[in-house]
């Protein structure tokens, strides 16, 4: 068995807290760490889910549609290459900025940003991209309770016990009050990755493959998002591209929250 550690990353790195269980502490010998995992993929120039939007940026761009504004701020955390980030600004029609914690992350977000509105001249979104993490972002000052909608694509699941309490903590500070959180994490229900590799000792549902993975049960994420009131939390399936592999079939639980 693995002994647990603060593996942790998002889907292009990091966008977790920074202190006990966080992405940037020193992983246990024989735990992967996600965030060099990430940055390696990123560095190889990967588009490791395609080009088009995650099923939890539909999800979103959906529930949001009808309040599109130019006034919105959007904070996409693990934003990865950034092909949320673009889609929430381009759909929404407003300011989105993407963190994440890998700087070869936010190199491949940049480049694609560039390539998109050189293949369409007509589109035109307003998006950045930054090399930081969520509690670093909320320790700063400027950014505590600033965006409108905290939206985190498959980052939860990649953090440690504490890492997940400090980034629950960490996405309530920077969300204004009546601001929205979307959120996406793998459920046990998930047939792609559940109980694929070593057992976590001490962990429930937690297992390494490449990477740490922790498969979260509802009660969990009720209880580290106490700062929201839930205003959906369901599990759903979905297929996921994979270019040039295998499509994987994943079920993931889909949270909306909003500050209390």
């Amino acid at each position: 068995m693995r002994s647990s550690s603060a593996a942790a990353g998002g889907r292009g790195g990091s966008g977790g807290g920074s202190s006990g269980g966080g992405p940037f502490d020193p992983p246990e010998p024989d735990i992967p760490q996600a965030s060099l995992h990430w940055d390696r993929r990123y560095s190889a120039d990967e588009r490791v889910w395609g080009d088009g939007p995650s099923e939890l940026a539909r999800l979103a761009v959906a529930r949001l549609g009808p309040h599109a504004s130019p006034e919105l701020t959007i904070l996409d955390v693990g934003c990865g290459y950034g092909r949320d980030t673009r889609y929430l600004a381009a759909e929404l029609g407003c300011h989105a900025l993407g963190i994440d914690g890998s700087p070869a992350a936010i190199e491949a977000a940049r480049k694609e940003h560039a390539s998109a509105l050189r293949r369409s001249r007509a589109a035109q979104f307003d998006a950045e991209y930054l090399v930081s993490d969520v509690a670093s972002l909320a320790a700063g000052g400027e950014h505590a309770g600033a965006f409108d909608i905290v939206f985190t694509c498959n980052v939860y699941h990649l953090l440690g016990p504490i890492g997940r309490r400090e980034f629950a903590a960490a996405l309530a500070a920077v969300t204004r009050p009546g601001g929205l959180l979307f959120l996406s994490t793998m459920s046990p229900r998930d047939s792609q990755h559940y109980a694929v590799g070593e057992p976590v000792s001490g962990e429930e549902r937690s297992w390494v493959d490449k990477v740490y993975l922790h498969f979260c049960t509802a009660e969990e994420l009720t209880r580290d998002f106490a700062a929201f009131e839930i205003l959906d939390l369901d599990e759903r399936s979905y297929e996921e591209p994979h270019p040039g592999a295998a499509t994987h079939h994943h079920t993931s639980w889909f949270m909306e929250g909003r500050r209390s």
